[in-house]
Formats: C-alpha cells, structure tokens, sequence
C-alpha cells in the first residue's frame, strides 16, 4: 500500500480570504412579551364569539316558534273561513228559505210581475218629470239623490 499526501494550502490562499469582521455586539434585554394580556384577550373575544353564536341560535330558535304558531293560527284561520263560507252557501240555498218562509205562514206568489224602473234623477243629468196633480213628488228625493 501506498500513501499520497494531501497537497499542502499556500500561504497565497490564506492571505486572499476576505477577512471575517467581528459580529458580536451589545444588545439590550428583549422587550417583555405580555403573554397573559394576549392569552387574556384571546380567552375573551373567543367567548364573546361564543356568546353572540349561542344568543344569535337561541333567537332564531324563538322565531322559528313563533312562525310555526303564526302557521297554525293561519291554517285555523282558513278552516274557520271555509267553514263559514260553507254556512254561509248553505243558509242562502233558496230552497232553505222557501221552507223558512212557508214555516213562518207565507204563501208561494201565484202570479209573478216584473217591474222596469226608470231612472229619472237630477243627479243622472235627467229632468225630473213634471208635477201631476193625482201624485206629489217628495221633496227630499231631489236631496237624497245628490252626487256626495
């Protein structure tokens, strides 16, 4: 076996290497960190968060209460009023009051007249007819017919 040696460095090498200042320097103490303001702190805008999230559940929790009691009121309500519609077609049924009638002692019409009336009005721009002497116009008529 054989040995090489390593090739030795030059002087020259040495003296071309920047020279390194030195770094060490006086500093002052590290400022204090306020570890328990920001853990205080953090502590209470994550309950304050907590807080406004349960209160914001707990009122729309109540409006959900009191929408599906204003949905029962309304279903109650349209029930109530088909109801009396109903009521309401059936005490019109023309035969409910023939029988009412005839249960009160009225008698059917034998014979049925149609009446076609006129409208003479002052208020319709007609003039009213003129006086005859076996009928006197009521003098409030005019008044009453007014345009209000």
């Amino acid at each position: 076996m054989s040995a090489v040696t390593a090739p030795r460095r030059r002087a020259r090498d040495t003296e071309h290497a920047p020279q390194q200042p030195n770094h060490l320097q006086v500093v002052e103490a590290p400022p204090k960190k306020h570890t328990l303001a920001y853990a205080l702190s953090i502590v209470v805008l994550l309950g304050a968060a907590t807080f406004g999230a349960v209160s914001l559940n707990a009122l729309a929790a109540a409006a959900a209460v009191e929408t599906r009691t204003l949905d029962a009121q309304v279903a109650d309500s349209e029930r109530l009023y088909a109801q009396l519609v109903a009521d309401v077609a059936a005490l019109e049924d023309p035969a409910r009051i023939r029988d009412a009638a005839t249960d009160l002692g009225l008698e059917p019409a034998s014979s049925v007249r149609h009446l076609t009336v006129e409208r003479n009005l002052p208020a319709d721009g007609v003039p009213a007819p003129t006086e005859t002497p076996e009928r006197t116009p009521d003098p409030l008529k005019p008044l009453l017919s007014a345009e209000r």
